[in-house]
């Protein structure tokens, strides 16, 4: 993707007083989107999207015939929509920062590849360098850190649980066990 596009958008969330999340293009339901997730430390309502959004479209349409990348030739022709929006409760997690940021929270992290026969993991986030998260895994036979390479995340999000989630998760768990054994 054009890194020029993408700085310009985070600049102008960061300029309006926002966290520029993530910045991406997508293809949803055979149309294109760019996909732009804010915070802020009160969080995220409607008005806010809605000045981000109206900002970002302005830049577009003022500025549209300057990314003359290929990849972007669609926001020229105006075959794309824009989508603003919370990074919402189970946040995802994109860069070695975000990681950092969430240190001794749970996540759950998706590989690219096997790793010890699994490509999802869920544990609390230990400890990051510059090449892997290390993730407090209770949900494998025995408890353990799990060393994560950073180059085979292919995505990751913090978990959010509510109070006395574990209980009712695992009776949802055995109700799907007796439907399946049916």
């Amino acid at each position: 993707m054009n890194e020029k596009f993408l700085e310009q958008i985070e600049k102008i969330v960061t300029l309006l007083g926002y966290e520029c999340v993530h910045v991406g293009i997508r293809t949803d339901f055979g149309r294109l989107k760019v996909q732009v997730l804010i915070d802020s430390i009160g969080g995220i309502n409607i008005d806010d999207c809605e000045t981000v959004s109206k900002r970002i479209n302005q830049f577009l349409d003022d500025e549209k015939n300057i990314f003359n990348a290929p990849e972007l030739e669609f926001l020229s022709e105006g075959r794309y929509y824009l989508e603003v929006s919370s990074p919402g409760i189970e946040r995802p997690l994109y860069k070695i920062d975000d990681y950092v940021r969430f240190q001794d929270r749970e996540a759950r992290i998706r590989l690219s590849k096997l790793l010890d026969g699994r490509k999802t993991f869920t544990g609390i986030i230990k400890d990051v360098d510059e090449n892997s998260v290390s993730l407090f895994c209770a949900d494998i036979d025995e408890p353990k850190i799990k060393k994560i390479p950073f180059e085979i995340i292919k995505g990751g999000n913090l978990v959010y649980r509510f109070e006395n989630e574990n209980d009712s998760d695992n009776a949802q768990k055995k109700k799907r066990k007796r439907r399946k054994s049916k």
